[in-house]
């Protein structure tokens, strides 16, 4: 969010943008997310191959459930209550095979199943990236680059330190020269002026 001092510098139009772009979220267009998202919908769509889905009810689009066709709706999924109802009333088993089947490749198994196995994939990938709440920076790859930044700021510390040591004692060195320097100039000028 911006500051009252920031908010002064810019334009309306500015304000609304850097306010838009703070709405949009820090997670935007991650590549984690994104991927989970992408697999996520292909789960949704890939009909089911298993034995107890009859063939007539092996994608969710058969008994009555659809993403709208407004793109705008980011894939909000729409459900026809008739048919629904008629393809439960017709054959139940398969209907709740389509949802929960279980199977031992991703294409046999149920919707939810696959979106589970999505979903947990996500979360194992999120954790190996930002860890847990208990976890130490050495077990996420987010930790492990805090250290390494943590680290580089030690060193660069140290290096800054033996520098301006290196420069207080080429200062240190130039004064005495300066004052020794100055002391011959004065014990020079005492001869001339003494003759």
């Amino acid at each position: 969010p911006l500051t009252d001092e920031q908010r002064e510098q810019l334009s309306d139009k500015q304000q609304e943008q850097w306010e838009e772009k703070a709405r949009s979220g820090l997670l935007k267009g991650d590549s984690t997310l994104s991927s989970a998202l992408s697999q996520m919908r292909i789960s949704l769509y890939q009909p089911v191959d298993n034995a107890n889905v009859a063939s007539a009810f092996k994608q969710l689009a058969a008994i009555g459930i659809t993403t709208t066709s407004n793109y705008l709706e980011g894939g909000k999924l729409e459900i026809d209550e008739a048919k629904l109802k008629e393809a439960i009333s017709k054959d139940p088993t398969s209907v709740e095979n389509l949802f929960r089947g279980d199977g031992t490749t991703s294409s046999s198994k149920g919707v939810i199943q696959r979106l589970y196995d999505d979903v947990t994939l996500t979360i194992d990938k999120l954790n190996d990236k930002a860890g847990k709440a208990y976890s130490t920076n050495q077990q996420f790859s987010i930790g492990r680059s805090l250290n390494d930044v943590s680290k580089r700021i030690d060193s660069f510390t140290e290096k800054l330190k033996l520098i301006e040591n290196r420069y207080y004692r080429q200062f240190t060195a130039m004064e005495k020269a300066i004052q020794n320097s100055n002391s011959q100039m004065n014990y020079l000028l005492q001869q001339f002026s003494g003759q």
